[in-house]
């Protein structure tokens, strides 16, 4: 069996890196996104003004694919085995009815996740005499970010300030689609994020055993009970919730990474949370994954 190699793509599970097909080497790293540019000037000012908390554009990036004449136990199989892959190939990369999951792998134990789509590919360029072909496939990530490949849960306070979400350390990019859960009892709880000042806040009180649950990528909250993580299990109380800071009529408590200390490579989330009426009982939680540009 041959060495893994690094760095490389999967597309739904499919690798890129053969048997039938390799990356071109140019096409190996992926991305990073632009920020939206927007330009506002002032008569009798200067320059223009500066614009901050910019959202991301999409980000596009090419797979650049040799197609071999080769099956997939590797053995030797001329221009037919050189077909039946580039076809393999067309329908990998031929999913119109959703996004594909594409997994960069950088390193061993370097995963990034991200949901793309086909915006095009080439006519493949095919050498009959040698039973080999070349295929490019321009991918987009409408996101713009790529991710951890699974969410994890962190346990905190209710109330605490300033505390580090520490499975979240290391994200380069803002979390916009935590799940948030305040158990009770709680009055008016308040999550906050440290760095941009974004909060959501509920008016209303949690018994003993109850649990607020908010989704911030969907913007919905439910008040439920028992261990649960789902909205549908609880009672709707989206109208009650209140977010505010930067960019809160779009989004809700965007997770922020911050570099401490002049230290590059110590990006932390930091949260603070408040509320009324709490016993030991009370405690936040937060459930994400890391976002990366």
């Amino acid at each position: 069996m041959s060495a893994p190699i690094y760095p490389t793509y999967e597309v739904d599970g499919i690798g890129m890196d053969g048997p039938g097909w390799y990356l071109a080497p140019e096409t190996r790293r992926r991305p990073m996104p632009a920020a939206r540019a927007i330009s506002v000037k002032v008569a009798g000012r200067s320059g223009e003004l500066p614009i901050v908390g910019l959202d991301l554009e999409p980000t596009s990036f090419a797979l650049d694919l040799h197609v071999l004449p080769v099956w997939p136990d590797d053995t030797e199989g001329g221009y037919e085995a050189m077909e039946r892959n580039l076809e393999a190939l067309a329908g990998v990369f031929g999913v119109r009815h959703r996004l594909l999951d594409v997994r960069y792998y950088a390193a061993p134990g370097i995963v990034r996740q991200a949901d793309a789509t086909v915006l095009s590919a080439s006519e493949p360029a095919v050498d009959v005499g040698n039973a080999v072909a070349r295929l490019q496939v321009l991918l987009q990530v409408p996101a713009g970010v790529w991710r951890d490949e699974v969410a994890v849960t962190w346990d905190g306070l209710m109330p605490g300030a300033a505390q580090p979400v520490t499975p979240l350390a290391g994200s380069t990019a803002a979390i916009v689609d935590a799940l948030v859960r305040v158990t009770g009892p709680a009055n008016d709880p308040s999550v906050a994020d440290v760095v941009t000042g974004a909060a959501i806040t509920w008016d209303g009180a949690l018994a003993a055993g109850e649990r607020l649950l908010v989704d911030c990528g969907a913007q919905a909250a439910a008040v439920v009970t028992g261990d649960t993580w789902d909205l549908a299990d609880g009672d709707d109380v989206t109208g009650q919730l209140e977010a505010t800071g930067p960019g809160s009529a779009s989004r809700w408590l965007p997770l922020t990474p911050a570099i401490a200390d002049g230290d590059p490579y110590s990006r932390a989330v930091t949260v603070a949370a408040a509320a009324g009426g709490t016993t030991a009982a009370s405690s936040l939680q937060i459930r994400a994954r890391r976002a990366h540009l």
